[in-house]
């Protein structure tokens, strides 16, 4: 039976957080010093340095955060960020025709654009990769070991990658690509000795960190700590726009569940280009607009995802594969939805001119990426890393991925698709209070690799109220003790005595008080 204290050693154990003075030096990112010189030597001679992003919120903040810094120096950048339907993902051979630049700077994108480094050699555009995404392996280094003269990863011919999955003494390998943008801007500063505090762009970095999934220990959870600070503040006029929308002191849930989904709407079912402005903008009401539209993208991706899920029906492999007439722009959330529903990896596929362009996701310790890495002879084009990915193939060998996939996928134990729930016991509701809600409190952010504590618990049923759509408000007793509860998207008949798994959540309604949120009844 848990109790206060047992709750809060539980949630000190797991956690490891630096102060912001401790973050990892710039330096430690291999080749970024070469990247800012070049980047000094590009302003002095006023050459023109185009910034290639990518079309979700770690893209787009990355971007923005670029766009930001540079204007901090009265330096103007050109930004492209590559449509999803007509350009594809990152620095391609096609975007590059659309590009004139002396320098360009990939963010959040580009560790596998080979094609493309090689046409920009040929015309002297020099090329920085800013990525955070895992490279391609040296197959070469794999047969003869580590100890051989050949490189780990196979990079493309840049004058600089930027990345920390390839910078051996960067500690914290696990940051998006906004963080990696970040740090370059912090070389540069270094490189010109200027005087721009980069924690003015913590509020950005939350979001990216939160939005691509970056597990909440060391780095990541002191820079989201501090950038919900001044998110909260509402310091740039896209906060301002945002505490206008929600009227609310965000968390990293917000920003997980409300924020992020418009902002990945633009790139979804239009252009990313609005979010990205949207970061950018200098005017409050000028935002304000943005993320109405924002809002309404978000509205139609939603229909557009409940649409192609309802269509998708049940399969018997391990490994589910589907293609069909879908959104491309919600394929990704399509096989994220089937992961949660079936307990099995996806990749859905919508097809285009005999090419299927898909998405993936996986769960517990299944590597997508190193499996779809197995299978790349089949493949126009893939990247990711271990819990999701993008691929594109010929049509006809749809059928060869899916058999090829299945297979691989059968040397995974039942265990490794075990999706971790993060219950820590049974608690008791005599010590469900603002005491403990202060504990839980304090140690948010919670999310990916700092999740929110969830309990079990026994009580009887006093009270039933129906909100809206299968959404309920119980009263609920226990040992004389009455706590309100929720429970959301519940279809069947409720029994006077239930069992249940839940969360606990601040009710600001009628000053502060304590609400369960009821995740199952077992």
């Amino acid at each position: 039976m848990l109790n206060k204290s047992k709750i809060k050693k539980i949630l000190s154990s797991r956690i490891e957080e630096l102060s912001s003075s401790n973050l990892p030096h710039f330096l430690l990112l291999s080749d970024i010093q070469k990247a800012a010189k070049r980047i000094v030597k590009a302003i002095k001679n006023n050459e023109k340095i185009v910034v290639v992003g990518d079309y979700d919120v770690d893209g787009v903040s990355s971007s923005a955060i670029m766009k930001l810094f540079f204007e901090k120096m009265g330096y103007e950048i050109e930004t492209v960020i590559p449509d999803r339907f007509k350009d594809g993902y990152g620095l391609t051979p096609g975007l590059l025709e659309k590009i004139k630049a002396d320098l360009i700077i990939t963010v959040d994108n580009g560790i596998t654009s080979f094609e493309a480094a090689e046409i920009c050699k040929q015309r002297g555009v020099d090329l920085i990769i800013t990525d955070h995404h895992t490279p391609l392996i040296n197959e070469k280094w794999k047969m003869e070991n580590e100890k051989c003269k050949n490189s780990k990863f196979l990079l493309p011919d840049a004058l600089a990658v930027v990345n920390p999955k390839t910078s051996p003494d960067f500690p914290f390998k696990e940051i998006c690509g906004a963080e990696v943008a970040w740090y370059l801007c912090a070389a540069v500063k270094s490189e010109m000795k200027l005087k721009v505090d980069l924690r003015e762009f913590t509020d950005i970095l939350a979001l990216a960190i939160i939005a691509d999934i970056m597990p909440l220990t060391h780095m990541n959870r002191t820079l989201v700590n501090m950038g919900l600070k001044r998110l909260n503040k509402a310091l740039k006029p896209f906060s301002k726009a945002l505490k206008r929308f929600f009227n609310k002191e965000f968390r990293s849930e917000d920003i997980a569940f409300q924020i992020a989904p418009r902002l990945n709407a633009a790139g979804r079912m239009a252009h990313a280009y609005t979010a990205y402005e949207f970061l950018v903008s200098d005017d409050e009401n000028r935002a304000f607009e943005l993320l109405m539209e924002l809002d309404r993208l978000n509205n139609i991706r939603k229909e557009t995802e409940k649409e192609a899920v309802e269509s998708i029906k049940q399969s018997d492999d391990d490994f589910i594969l589907v293609k069909g007439d879908y959104h491309e722009g919600v394929v990704g959330i399509v096989a994220s939805r089937l992961v949660h529903k079936y307990k099995k990896p996806a990749i859905v596929f919508c097809e285009k001119d005999g090419i299927l362009k898909g998405s993936g996701r996986s769960l517990g310790n299944i590597d997508i990426f190193s499996l779809i890495n197995e299978c790349r002879d089949l493949l126009e084009g893939f990247g990711g890393h271990k819990m999701a990915c993008g691929l594109s193939l010929k049509s006809e060998n749809f059928e060869k991925l899916k058999t090829a996939l299945n297979e691989k996928i059968s040397n995974y134990s039942k265990e490794d698709f075990f999706i971790e729930d993060y219950v820590l016991g049974e608690l008791p509701f005599s010590e469900i209070d603002i005491e403990l809600l202060d504990i839980l409190e304090s140690f948010e952010p919670y999310g990916e690799g700092n999740p929110k504590p969830k309990f079990l618990a026994a009580a009887r049923i006093e009270h039933i109220q129906n909100l809206k759509d299968n959404h309920y408000k119980l009263i609920l007793s226990q040992d004389d003790i009455i706590l309100p509860a929720v429970i959301f998207r519940f279809e069947g008949e409720f029994e006077e005595d239930i069992r249940f798994k839940f969360s606990i959540n601040e009710n600001n309604y009628y000053g502060r008080s304590v609400q369960l949120m009821i995740e199952e009844i077992l």
